[in-house]
């Protein structure tokens, strides 16, 4: 009986010590596998692309666009990376005050520009193809300066959007307003031009990179003015970026167009090449700007 006794309760530790072996086992290789997710998260570049109100594409459309850039920015910081298409400027404006994405490509430079001002973001490169905002008027108009337009009819992109911006900082130049002018307001620049071969307004602002800037004087259409060179579609680095990854990158990108795969991939993203440009360039540019309420674009 006694012996009976003896083997069920050694029997009974034995399992007991068994469970108990195996619950921490367990338990390790949880935490082992929630610290190795913790790593990957850390490890993990967002990269979001935000291409403006030139850009049409959906946000399934840019991630196919950016498939054979984004292992070039992998292979350049040594890290994983999540593609993010953003269409929404105020969306982009509040994630790069939380430090949500890591890198950001935008046509709309200004606020990358403010990110660099507010949140400690460091620019890192921009497209070499300049970009401007453009006034753009029909062939037979009569319109020959900025300061004709005066009382005319005009449509922009939508009101604090970057070109908007830019229109409004060029004719506070010459001693007018977008405010005290017949404003239209549109957020298709496509429909901008098409609105403006219908007559239906006297001047257009579209920027100089859309399908209707590249192609308005080709079409027989007339440029009326011209705004100062602005940066296009520049990428910008969240200080979770070393300075010696943004170096990296910085190298890869510039060095893409002298190779017939470099060429390739950029063809794809729809820019010519890189060039370096520093912060201070996008500081410039928001004192030209001005303040002009931009958080509510």
């Amino acid at each position: 009986m006694k012996k009976a006794i003896f083997s069920t309760i050694f029997e009974f530790s034995r399992v007991a010590i068994l469970s108990l072996v195996l619950a921490v086992n367990a338990s390790a290789f949880a935490q082992k596998k929630q610290a190795t997710k913790a790593e990957e998260r850390q490890g993990r570049v967002v990269l979001a692309i935000n291409e403006g109100a030139a850009g049409s594409l959906t946000a399934t459309d840019i991630t196919f666009r950016y498939e054979q850039f984004k292992p070039v920015v992998e292979n350049a910081l040594g890290a994983a990376v999540v593609v993010v298409a953003v269409r929404s400027t105020k969306e982009l404006r509040s994630a790069l005050a939380t430090g949500a994405y890591t890198l950001v490509m935008s046509r709309p430079a200004d606020v990358l520009a403010e990110a660099i001002r507010d949140h400690g973001y460091q620019a890192v490169v921009a497209a070499k193809e300049p970009a401007y905002a453009l006034f753009i008027v029909n062939k037979n108009s009569p319109l020959k300066t900025l300061a004709d337009i005066k009382g005319k009819s005009i449509v922009t992109p939508d009101r604090h959007a970057y070109m908007w911006r830019i229109a409004n900082a060029m004719l506070r130049d010459n001693s007018l307003s977008l405010e005290k002018e017949k404003v239209r307001n549109m957020g298709d620049q496509a429909a901008i031009g098409w609105s403006l071969e219908e007559s239906f307004f006297d001047v257009g602002v579209v920027s100089s990179i859309s399908g209707v800037g590249r192609n308005w004087e080709k079409k027989g259409g007339r440029v009326l003015a011209r705004s100062r060179e602005v940066p296009n579609t520049p990428i910008i680095a969240s200080p979770k970026i070393s300075a010696a990854q943004i170096q990296r990158l910085r190298a890869t990108l510039v060095a893409l167009e002298s190779t017939e795969s470099g060429a390739a991939v950029l063809k794809k993203i729809g820019v010519s090449g890189f060039k370096e440009t520093s912060s201070q360039t996008f500081l410039d540019l928001l004192r030209w700007l001005g303040d002009l309420e931009a958080g509510k674009g």
